[in-house]
């Protein structure tokens, strides 16, 4: 048995981009709920600082491994890894790292947080503290010349034409992200084999030789007899454990022991 026959690196990528798919679904409802209290907002911020994760995973592994298809397809995966360079800085300064000096510049940006109010004030701070992280992401995603990549110009969710034009730009990366998705989905699907019942015994055979060690390299290999002595001990102790013989029985019979 080998990689090829089992399509492992296939089916990685395939169950990868299925989970990638229902994070940004879930991210993209939550985004568009209507804001009506501060926890509204809260969930709304949060929502914001979590797809980028999705969306730099969405990235790394179009980069990591390509998705052969269409040139359609191939020229949609180069125009996406463009379009989610940004879901790296903010990732590796916001998101998935809290980068010290990006805190900083935020804390500087919003001084609010740390102003006393009487009213919600650990609601309001920490939706305060969301926001100024997410503004100083952006705000540091700079070019050579210190101007903002995307827009032009220093984004304050705080103004709604700021805030309108930040997550016009962010529903258009993730309904590009799922679209993309789909596409890589419906192709590998088509070129991936499924098995039939008739392979479970060689399926739970490879599947308990399974190594979790990462440092080691994967091995799948499958020897019939040794399976069929691995099921004859497991029948045993099921046996002993009070399961009818005519059950034991079935099973040897269908399993050829």
């Amino acid at each position: 048995m080998d990689d090829s026959k089992y399509q492992v690196e296939s089916k990685a990528i395939y169950i990868s981009l299925m989970m990638l798919e229902d994070e940004l679904t879930y991210f993209d409802r939550t985004l568009s709920k209507r804001i009506q209290d501060i926890h509204d907002l809260i969930e709304k911020l949060r929502a914001t600082r979590g797809v980028f994760l999705t969306l730099y995973n969405v990235k790394e592994i179009s980069t990591r491994v390509g998705v052969k298809g269409q040139r359609e397809h191939t020229n949609k995966t180069r125009l996406l890894r463009r379009e989610l360079e940004f879901a790296n800085h903010a990732r590796n300064k916001g998101i998935g790292h809290l980068d010290s000096d990006l805190l900083k510049r935020a804390v500087q940006w919003n001084p609010l947080m740390f102003v006393e109010v009487d009213k919600q004030p650990r609601e309001l701070r920490l939706a305060d503290a969301h926001r100024a992280v997410i503004e100083s992401c952006i705000n540091s995603y700079i070019d050579s010349d210190g101007a903002q990549k995307i827009f032009g110009h220093e984004i304050d969710l705080a103004y709604p034409s700021d805030a309108n034009e930040f997550y016009g730009y962010l529903k258009k990366l993730v309904d590009d992200s799922l679209d993309w998705i789909s596409d890589s989905i419906a192709i590998l699907h088509s070129n991936i084999e499924f098995h039939t019942q008739d392979d479970i015994q060689e399926l739970a055979s490879v599947a308990a030789t399974t190594d979790f060690n990462l440092k080691v390299e994967q091995v799948l290999q499958y020897c019939e007899e040794e399976s069929k002595a691995k099921i004859r001990r497991g029948l045993d102790i099921l046996k002993n454990e009070g399961i009818p013989d005519e059950v034991i029985s079935e099973i040897k019979n269908k399993y050829g022991i």
